[in-house]
Order: structure tokens, then C-alpha cells, then sequence
């Protein structure tokens, strides 16, 4: 089985409590019934089990009063599992195409830099009508007219604006949540222990299907086991399409289900959380904590064996960590080039650079590396004087955003100053920020 991960991290550097996620000694916090209840609600509010009583009268499609529909089942909006989901007649989404491009990401975040408070989730005189939801969608056809797109265009926004919730907004009068339901959504968004940053040590947006990197503190093994003790009576062998008591769901099997667009942050908050109003409660998946949830994951992940492949996530500073004194420069270019300069010592202990490029290849690129001579330092530099010689080959294959090998080769003109190196690079540096255009 082969644990592939693919790259560009738009999480910020991850703290030291949860690198420290089994050492640490500190406990991490219990779910309490409101968060339990808050984890249903955000599923589907209006469900008995998530205390709530059916649908309002001004909406009959599900989608349109779901909060998952438009934050996301990981509660990152477009920075998640939802980044390519587009509106239907049947659901909103998380603000792809929309005019109003409003962050949808509400995840507080480990530095718990941020606490949604009941007003946001109320939206008191801001959010919409129920009946502008489904009922502002304009589909369009090969006979739209201009007024035709224009109406479409302002209806996929409206029908993605938040609903006024609220006792004495627009939807007064109407079925809308529970003083309840909102104490509790407010708990469980801000409950550290399910924020997706204790799941995922980063997600890749521009994958497609999405690609999570589950938390560096996960056991497959431990996983495994869960899996087997908690999930094969309802949901059978992963790779199979199974019939148990969970009435042949999901179609196709675990597996299937997960190679899906975005479906491990669905599949966290469910296997967790549990889906109200059916026979997956939570007491009968074992009551999992996130600890449960990660193994679990990257067991499943395992698994699927998906192939890695290079992206802008790459960029940064690479070593090998018994090499610690040398090191990579590594850079990828939004057309597919990636750019390296490689930091060393040649056989006698001078200190020696070279650089290069070359074209992504997958999981590798093979850099042609030069190296320089000829030029002075300060004033009197002068780049006409600077001479360029081939060096040799760099091979770069990555298994991860986190792991690979540097296959270094020097050519004949350099053999009697360097040998030939193999380097099992990790990143020495993690961007705030590999997301980007």
C-alpha cells in the first residue's frame, strides 16, 4: 500500500501542540452534547435528531437551508472540499461563479484567532428569504435570452446568500432554528477538537479530485482497526460495494466514495458527527474522537494508492535532515517548470552552488544543472563577464508535499570533484500559503 500525498498547503504553519498530537500529555477536550447536537444541526438543521422540525414553508429544497451547502462540510468554503462545487437547481454552493465572492471559510483555526458568535449564524435583517433560495434560479438553455443570463447571473448569487434565521427577519413566522440550535452551532464551529486543522495538516485546492494531507499524527494501523470494529458491519470491505445496514451506502463502496471531489471532508464530519434521522448515530460508530478520525482516514487513504503529482505546493526549502548543512532551493512555476538551486560542497569542502530548470513529470522532474564563474562581487559586477558551464543532472521524485529523493549526477567536467548522491529530501520550511493562483 502506498501513502501518496499531493501538495499546495493553504494552512498555516501548524503549532507545536499539534505536532504534538500523542506526546504532547495534554488531553484533548470532550465532545459535549451541545457540540454533538451543533455537529447535526450544521449537517441538517431542520432533521428531529439535530433538533429541528422539519423544513420551512418557504423553501422545499433541503440544500438551500443547509449550512453545509455553503461553508462546507470542513467549514472552509471555497478554501475546502467545495472549491469546484457549483450551483444547481437542487443546491447553492460556496461561492464559485458568484458576484458576491464573500469568503465563505468560517473554520476558527488552532491559533483560535477567531470565534463565530450567534449573530453570524443568525444573519438578523441581512440574510435572505427562504423562497430566495431555490426559487432565484434561472436555468439556461441554447434559447436564453440576455435577460435570460442576467437573471441567471443575479439569481446564483441570491440563492447563495446566507438566510436570516433570525425570530424577526425576513423569514418571520416561518420554521427557523432553535435558540438551541444556534447556542450549539456556535459550540461545535468553535470546538478546537473538530476544526479540520486537527484533521488534515493541509489541503490541496487545485487537485482535482481535492487532496488531503491527514494530520502527520495519524496510525494506519489504528485505523484500521477502528474501521473494522466500527464502520465493516454497515459499510463491508472498503473496495467493495456493499450492502450492510447501511442500505448499500456509499454507492460503490468506501473507496469509490473517497476518490470522489472533496469527500474526505464529508467523510470526517460524518463518521464523527454521525447523519441525523438515521441508523448512523453516533453511540453506534463508537463515539470517535479526532484522534479515531485521522487513523481512520489515512487507512483509507492507503488504500486508494492515488498517484502524487507535483504542484506549486513544492516550493520551498528541501534538505536531507543527515545532510544538514546543504540543501535545495525549490520553486515551481505556474506553467509546470520548476526551477532548483542546489546548495553545497565539492570534494574538497568548498562551498558550491548550482542551478537549473526542468518540466514537471508527474511525481519528478529531472533538472539540467549549471553553475557559474567569472563574476565579482559588488560594484564592478558585470553579468556580461559571467561564464555558464553545464554541471550534471538533478532527478527529483516526490512521494508527498513533505517527502522525496534528489538523484544528483554530475558529468564528466566535475566527476573528479563530486560523486554521484542520493538524498531523501523533507521540507526544511512550510509556507503560510501555498494556495495562489
Amino acid at each position: 500500500m502506498n501513502n501518496k500525498v499531493k501538495s499546495t498547503l493553504w494552512f498555516l504553519l501548524i503549532p507545536l501542540l499539534c505536532l504534538g498530537w500523542n506526546t504532547s500529555g495534554v488531553a484533548k477536550p470532550e465532545a459535549g452534547a451541545c457540540e454533538e447536537l451543533g455537529a447535526l444541526a450544521w449537517d441538517n438543521w431542520t432533521s428531529l435528531d439535530a433538533g429541528g422540525s422539519g423544513m420551512p414553508a418557504g423553501e422545499t429544497v433541503r440544500d438551500y437551508v443547509r449550512c453545509k451547502s455553503c461553508h462546507g462540510w470542513d467549514r472552509l468554503g471555497m478554501d475546502g472540499g467545495y472549491v469546484r462545487r457549483t450551483r444547481t437547481a437542487e443546491r447553492p454552493n460556496a461561492g464559485l461563479g458568484d458576484i458576491d465572492n464573500t469568503s465563505r471559510n468560517i473554520a476558527p483555526g488552532m491559533g483560535d484567532y477567531y470565534h463565530v458568535r450567534a449573530d453570524e449564524i443568525l444573519h438578523a435583517g441581512t440574510g435572505r428569504a427562504f423562497v430566495g433560495g431555490s426559487g432565484s434560479w434561472v436555468p439556461l438553455d441554447n434559447d436564453s435570452t440576455a435577460a435570460d443570463k442576467a437573471a441567471h447571473a443575479a439569481g446564483y448569487t441570491l440563492g447563495n446568500q446566507h438566510p436570516d434565521f433570525s425570530t424577526t427577519g425576513a423569514n418571520a413566522g416561518d420554521t427557523v432554528l432553535t435558540q438551541e440550535q444556534v447556542d450549539c452551532l456556535v459550540a461545535f464551529i468553535n470546538f478546537g477538537d473538530s476544526d479540520p486543522r486537527f484533521y488534515f495538516f493541509g489541503i490541496d485546492t487545485k487537485a482535482n479530485p481535492v487532496w488531503y494531507n491527514i494530520h502527520p499524527g495519524a496510525n494506519a494501523s489504528a485505523g484500521q482497526s477502528f474501521y473494522e470494529q466500527n464502520c465493516w458491519d454497515c459499510h463491508g470491505d472498503p473496495a467493495t460495494d456493499y450492502n450492510g445496514g447501511n442500505d448499500g451506502h456509499p454507492t460503490g463502496g468506501m473507496l469509490a466514495y473517497l476518490g470522489l471531489d472533496g469527500k474526505f471532508s464529508e467523510f470526517v464530519h460524518k463518521a464523527r458527527w454521525g447523519i441525523p434521522d438515521t441508523i448512523m448515530t453516533r453511540p453506534a460508530i463508537g463515539a470517535p474522537d479526532s484522534q479515531d478520525m485521522i487513523d481512520v482516514m489515512l487507512y483509507l487513504q492507503e488504500l486508494l494508492q492515488t498517484e502524487f503529482y507535483i504542484t506549486s505546493g513544492i516550493s520551498g526549502t528541501w534538505y536531507d535532515p543527515v545532510r544538514d548543512g546543504e540543501g535545495f532551493m525549490i520553486d515551481v512555476e505556474v506553467e509546470g517548470r520548476v526551477l532548483v538551486s542546489f546548495y553545497t560542497y565539492d570534494t574538497q569542502g568548498r562551498q558550491f552552488w548550482m542551478i537549473g530548470d526542468g518540466v514537471v513529470d508527474g511525481d519528478k522532474v529531472e533538472i539540467d544543472f549549471i553553475t557559474t564563474g567569472g563574476g565579482i562581487y559588488g560594484p564592478e559586477f558585470d553579468p556580461q563577464a559571467v561564464n555558464r558551464y553545464p554541471w550534471g543532472t538533478g532527478t527529483f521524485t516526490f512521494a508527498g508535499c513533505y517527502a522525496g529523493t534528489a538523484d544528483i549526477f554530475p558529468n564528466e567536467d566535475f566527476a573528479d570533484e563530486f560523486e554521484p548522491l542520493v538524498a531523501e529530501i523533507t521540507r526544511l520550511t512550510v509556507p503560510t500559503n501555498c494556495g495562489g493562483d
